[in-house]
């Protein structure tokens, strides 16, 4: 969570047009859902709102200001524009320090020891489901890949975090393993033989209709 507080301004100007004049106006718009308001307009300041995502990641969690009280708001959608990566609108959730919530957190993998065996690490999850407080709700999960080697996978089991976190992700779910070059060859080797088998079909399908 940020210790930062943000104000968050009730927004007048509606439609594509309103939306543009508040980027304009250097802040982001963005609908405050939860509690007292069920879908109300509103915009936070862009530079603002950039550090806090940029820190903390798009399902951030943070102090705020909103018609005059304390609020705790939750990041729960972020839209980007595709090139310049700019934060185009932005759902918020007002949320309860002391009631569970369900997010979604990255997965981050760090170690190299498998990867410089020759092996190619094949992320699988990127990111997990949890049920917790607030205050638990971590930025990120990170998971060790160096202890792991050529054919060796990673569980959701075997996900280790500080908290009292409640994962709702299957444990059996594979969050990445260790494969060998050529497995990914062969895999590559066997899609474009299928993809020349489906055009080879589609052309004799095609030439029998002709007839």
């Amino acid at each position: 969570m940020s210790d930062t507080k943000l104000a968050i301004l009730d927004r007048d100007e509606k439609g594509t047009g309103g939306a543009k004049r508040t980027r304009h106006e250097g802040f982001v718009p963005g609908v405050l859902y939860g509690r007292d308001n069920e879908g109300q307009p509103v915009k936070i300041e862009a530079s603002a709102l950039k550090r806090i995502i940029s820190r903390m990641g798009s399902s951030a969690i943070f102090d705020a200001e909103y018609d005059g009280k304390p609020r705790l708001i939750m990041l729960k959608e972020v839209q980007n524009q595709p090139v310049s990566g700019e934060v185009l609108h932005v759902d918020l959730f007002e949320i309860s320090a002391d009631e569970a919530i369900t997010t979604t957190v990255p997965l981050v993998a760090v170690g190299v020891e498998g990867i410089s065996g020759g092996g190619i690490l094949q992320q699988v999850m990127s990111e997990l489901q949890i049920s917790c407080l607030p205050k638990f709700v971590p930025n990120s999960i990170e998971f060790d890949v160096s202890g792991m080697q050529i054919g060796q996978a990673l569980y959701v089991s075997d996900l280790k975090f500080e908290g009292d976190i409640e994962v709702l992700d299957s444990p059996e779910e594979m969050v990445a393993n260790i494969i060998e070059p050529r497995a990914i060859a062969e895999e590559t080797d066997e899609e474009e033989e299928e993809a020349a088998e489906a055009a080879e079909a589609a052309e004799a399908a095609e030439e029998t209709t002709e007839e």
